[in-house]
């Protein structure tokens, strides 16, 4: 939701008219960038706009208010995705009142909405939520299918043209392969629509900018990352009087050294069992170094006696929102405990942090490859046997924990290159998006060819 927030918000202050479109239930998530953007970029005459469909929610039989994966049952998510696929007719009814339109950007999994734009007459571009590499992945699998022909969950194999010869299993991989005909439906739709905006730079991902194009010709927009383009550049400056309105998460931090804490966060559909929580609590204290620990679980029978009240000072458990982007860009923060969900990945790179990687579910274990193996600015918590099903996970020791937030924040030649190859890339992902960037001129690309598009169209009718 925030990377195609910031992608509008970068479309609006290049003078472009963005509706997003979205549910009751997610609107106040909504509104405030819409406000903000507003009152920044135009005041007078807004370009952006937020417009409201109705969610099925009772009719597939879920809760009043189940409009995200943040608060899904898991037991409910194929009656979740269903309720997302009849969100067509309200979608298309809305379409009636907002024309003229020039196009419909829409997350990649709403394979629907290629036909519903086609039937308006305005193309459709995908919204990739992850980065080249992970698409490329799952393209070339979808391709090759290496993993039909493994026996075991964990035995490693490659994928067969691939750029680089990374190992996965098919534990590893996402959950949508056990679902072929959902994955045909993906690819007929990304080859058929006009392009796709990703939230990524070209010198992150050179290869796999190249190789996107090999498997099927499409137009393809690298605007990342979305959340430093317009932004104000951060500074590793103390700042000695932050003030009462300051976040208290960013207060404490104020107080501690320059790169001395770990930031950890799993996002905001983590599920840890709660003898996976009490083991991570126990590493994060035993691993010796400070952490601020972005928390979303549900009660505390868990946590370990007097926990909070051994880590206080040195440890900082937070169980509401914290602005990620700003933690990670603070002078104190010196290492990322990561779940490799694209965003926060992002982030991190564009705070020139390393990391040390903890996938959970979905495509994050192949996002786990790129930072271990393709940037080398991160190495795995856990080494042992990994899946993405929640009945496989194997309980990541507290030792391990405490092992691996020791290296990240540990000294060496090894960190400093690492840390060295993060920080450069940061330095690049701010380029891209400056003005003359490529992340700038792709953008700009996209809305002349719009634009050019609009006028021919106009000339034809």
């Amino acid at each position: 939701m925030i990377p195609v927030l910031e992608t509008a918000r970068i479309a609006a202050e290049r003078g472009v008219k963005a509706t997003i479109v979205t549910t009751l239930a997610n609107a106040h998530l909504v509104q405030p960038t819409v406000d903000r953007a507003n009152s920044s970029i135009s005041p007078s005459q807004p370009l952006m706009e937020l417009r409201i469909i109705p969610f099925p929610a009772s009719e597939f039989g879920l809760p009043e208010g189940c409009e995200n994966l943040s608060v899904l049952p898991v037991s409910l998510a194929a009656n979740f995705f269903n309720a997302v696929n009849a969100l067509r007719a309200p979608l298309d009814a809305l379409f009636r009142d907002l024309r003229p339109l020039d196009a419909l950007i829409s997350d990649a999994l709403l394979h629907w909405t290629t036909d519903l734009a086609a039937n308006h007459g305005v193309p459709r571009i995908i919204f990739q939520t992850s980065g080249l590499f992970p698409v490329c992945a799952a393209n070339d699998l979808h391709l090759h299918r290496p993993h039909e022909s493994i026996s075991s969950p964990s035995e490693t194999f490659s994928i067969p043209g691939f750029p680089h010869p990374i190992k996965l299993t098919r534990a590893m991989l996402p959950e949508v392969f056990d679902f072929p005909f959902i994955l045909d439906l993906l690819r007929e739709a990304e080859l058929s629509s006009y392009g796709a905006i990703v939230n990524t730079f070209y010198a992150l991902e050179p290869d796999y900018a190249d190789h996107y194009n090999k498997l099927g010709p499409r137009k393809v927009f690298l605007v990342g990352p979305v959340n430093l383009a317009g932004a104000q550049p951060t500074t590793d400056k103390k700042d000695d009087n932050p003030g009462l309105g300051r976040d208290a998460t960013l207060r404490w931090l104020d107080g501690k050294e320059d790169h001395s804490v770990a930031y950890v966060s799993f996002g905001t559909t983590c599920r840890f069992s709660d003898e996976q929580l009490r083991e991570l609590a126990l590493g994060l204290e035993a691993g010796g170094h400070p952490f601020v620990w972005a928390l979303r679980a549900e009660g505390e029978a868990w946590m370990p006696e007097g926990y909070e009240k051994r880590v206080a000072g040195r440890g900082l458990v937070v169980r509401e929102w914290v602005p990620q982007p700003e933690i990670l860009a603070h002078r104190a923060v010196g290492g990322f405990v990561v779940h490799c969900g694209w965003s926060s990945m992002m982030e991190g790179i564009c705070a020139g942090v390393a990391m040390a990687t903890w996938p959970l579910h979905s495509e994050q274990f192949v996002n786990e490859r790129f930072v271990v193996d393709v940037l080398r600015i991160g190495w795995p918590v856990w080494e042992g046997f990994k899946s993405v099903a929640d009945r496989e996970k194997v309980v990541v020791p507290a030792a391990a924990v405490a092992r691996a937030v020791a290296r990240l924040m540990g000294g060496g030649d090894e960190m400093a290159a690492m840390r060295g190859r993060v920080r450069k890339l940061a330095e690049m992902g701010r380029r891209a998006v400056a003005e003359g960037g490529s992340s700038y001129e792709d953008m700009s690309r996209l809305i002349k060819e719009l634009m050019a598009r609009r006028d021919e169209n106009g000339k034809s009718e």
